[in-house]
């Protein structure tokens, strides 16, 4: 992995923005900015998490090495940002400002999963209040009801589905408080040994606080795909039909990412949206026993990049490409 040092972060500060040397001491990083796109936009200062007191987060020495030079070949991708890696070797096969901090939108809910699983049970019964609800109707979501019950299992169906912004919300205020489950997610971002991370909500909507970067995306979803079965079989279904029950009625849930019907080798993960965020993805595939996964940030039809850029890496690995070729631009009449 390869990171700019903090030192000269700071140093970057000062010459572009002429801050202070007293300012130097904050956490406040400088947004790097191409030329006609938007960072995400940046608070003052990073708010202290409450304690998590006794949230477990996973500890793990994972990390993806960089190459000493970037494979030549990939597609062109129209991302603002991303990284594509071999889960099974470690090495990033391709990457773009993998450590530029950016708006994660719903891909946010992969490491809400991450702390739901490793802290709840999947049977573990919970009731929808109405500090849960709330949320605009422009927000995608499960369409829960106060007083309703559901399953912590149902819940995540319903949060990485349809991606609900209110069962994101209800698996944090309806067990631990949301104050308590937030601060459990930013702690198992350091678990992880992640630096350019700070999550302030469960769903991902836009937030001065609330950013991360491919590469910390990465590390958090291989993580998650490893260590939870349930979780690899929800995000690889495209519909779960749930039941009625004396609890709560029937829901159809239909997955959102498109990666499933592009790419015939996709087995999820998450797709995401926001207004400053863009069009987002977090994919893996597998084919002959290889695992890849890659994230794109700000990119236009990121489950069609992500297809091209997995037929790429497995023709590294000898494996014929799944998609037809690209064609090749018409010549001009003249």
């Amino acid at each position: 992995m390869f990171k700019l040092p903090r030192s000269a972060r700071f140093g970057l500060v000062v010459m572009v923005a002429g801050i202070a040397v007293g300012t130097l001491a904050t956490t406040q990083r400088l947004p790097v900015t191409p030329a006609g796109v938007s960072a995400a936009p940046r608070a003052t200062t990073t708010p202290t998490p409450a304690p998590s007191l006794d949230m477990k987060v996973a500890s793990a020495n994972l990390s993806f090495t960089m190459p000493l030079s970037m494979l030549g070949g990939a597609p062109p991708m129209r991302a603002r940002a991303g990284i594509l890696v071999d889960l099974d070797t470690g090495a990033i096969l391709w990457a773009k400002q993998p450590d530029l901090e950016l708006a994660p939108a719903s891909l946010t809910k992969v490491l809400t999963a991450l702390v739901a699983l490793e802290n709840f049970s999947p049977d573990q019964a919970v009731t929808i209040t109405p500090d849960a609800l709330g949320q605009s109707t422009a927000d995608t979501l499960m369409h829960l009801k106060a007083g309703q019950t559901f399953t912590v299992e149902e819940l995540l169906e319903g949060m990485l589905l349809p991606s609900g912004d209110d069962a994101a919300s209800a698996i944090a205020v309806d067990t631990v408080g949301a104050d308590r489950f937030i601060a459990a997610m930013n702690e198992q971002v350091a678990a992880l040994g992640l630096h350019e991370s700070h999550f302030s909500a469960t769903a991902g909507l836009d937030d001065p606080h609330l950013y991360s970067s491919a590469y910390d995306l990465a590390v958090i979803a291989a993580y998650t795909y490893e260590h939870f079965a349930l979780f690899d079989q929800i995000v690889a279904t495209r519909a779960i039909n749930l039941p009625a029950s004396a609890e709560h009625p029937a829901f159809e849930l239909h997955n959102l990412d498109a990666l499933l019907q592009a790419y015939p080798a996709a087995v999820g993960i998450k797709p995401g949206w926001t207004g400053n965020a863009g069009a987002c993805l977090i994919g893996m595939a597998v084919r002959g026993g290889h695992r890849l996964l890659a994230v794109l940030l700000s990119a236009n039809y990121p489950a069609r990049l992500e297809s091209r850029l997995f037929d790429w890496g497995f023709q590294l690995d000898g494996l014929p490409p799944l998609l037809p070729p690209t064609p090749s631009p018409s010549p001009a009449h003249r």
